[in-house]
């Protein structure tokens, strides 16, 4: 399946989607070409009944798919050997968003059971799927609801909540490492990023090919913090900044202000206009006014 080739054609992640092979017998995670032929099998299986479009754009998976292409394009896997390195904090947790929904996936049903292979080497994290029952059960009724008769954002309800459950778990596990061989400050863009996941998580955020190709590919860094090299682009910097910005709030704080945007985010309305309120929420300014004074409504309405 190909979906929209003369819209992929001009991406990044066109390459791999073309020439990714099904997964057969084994599945070595820490090599990028079966993470993300594992993603393409996901998305295949999970639209057996076309309930995403004949293309399957509307697949709320994309998200995952683009978001491995990033991390791999922008130097973010650790290659150790070409191979991603276990060590990798990024390859980490981008394991817990790939393997772990396909074990998800296989209990559901929706993928074959097949081998998983461990790192080739002792790594400084946990890779057995004891260590993340909880996100394989949140996974696993996530295929199970998506291969139901239900509507997208349900559907996206229900994988946020599994994706969140699998981070999590990331974020407490990459807490307190030592940050080599990145640079301190890329360590802290990926915790910051692991709590922006809440935000989105609370939104049902979109994820699908539309919505990921129109707000989700020209936001973030196309190389490591830490490195020298010419300025971001004023978008990127801004994410960077506001994505540091939460690593650096307290857990309190954090706590607190998620809950208030879940409050904004209870209604439809609010949900459909997530990318206004977040720039209100994040970027305060002359220009959203308007938009901060309507988010005070979601939040304060009954």
């Amino acid at each position: 399946m190909v979906t929209h080739p003369i819209e992929l054609a001009g991406l990044d992640l066109y390459t791999v989607w073309t020439s990714a092979q099904p997964l057969n017998e084994v599945f070595d995670p820490f090599r990028f070409e079966h993470r993300m032929a594992a993603y393409r099998q996901m998305i295949h299986a999970t639209n057996a009944d076309g309930q995403f479009g004949p293309d399957n754009r509307r697949n709320p998976m994309w998200g995952l798919m683009f978001q491995h292409q990033w991390q791999f394009s922008s130097g973010r896997l650790g290659w150790r050997d070409g191979r991603i390195d276990p060590d990798s904090p990024w390859g980490y947790g981008n394991y817990a968003l790939c393997v772990i929904p396909w074990l998800g996936a296989t209990a559901a049903g929706v993928v074959p059971k097949i081998t998983i292979a461990p790192p080739a080497t002792p790594a400084r994290f946990g890779y057995q799927a004891a260590d993340f029952a909880a996100a394989i059960a949140d996974w696993r009724s996530y295929f199970e609801t998506v291969m139901g008769d239900t509507d997208n954002e349900t559907v996206r309800f229900v994988l946020w909540k599994a994706h969140k459950t699998s981070l999590d778990i990331v974020a407490t596990n990459i807490a307190h490492i030592d940050p080599a061989p990145l640079a301190p400050a890329e360590l802290e863009f990926l915790q910051g990023w692991c709590r922006m996941v809440d935000y989105l998580w609370a939104a049902a955020w979109r994820t699908d090919f539309d919505f990921m190709t129109e707000y989700g590919l020209d936001i973030l860094p196309d190389r490591l913090l830490g490195v020298s090299g010419a300025k971001f682009p004023v978008k990127v910097h801004h994410n960077v900044r506001n994505v540091v910005a939460l690593a650096r709030t307290p857990k309190w704080r954090h706590w607190l202000n998620l809950r208030l945007w879940q409050r904004v985010m209870r209604t439809k309305a609010a949900r459909d206009e997530v990318v206004t309120m977040l720039d209100a929420l994040f970027n305060p300014n002359s220009d959203n006014k308007v938009a901060r004074r309507r988010m005070i409504g979601y939040l304060l309405r009954p």
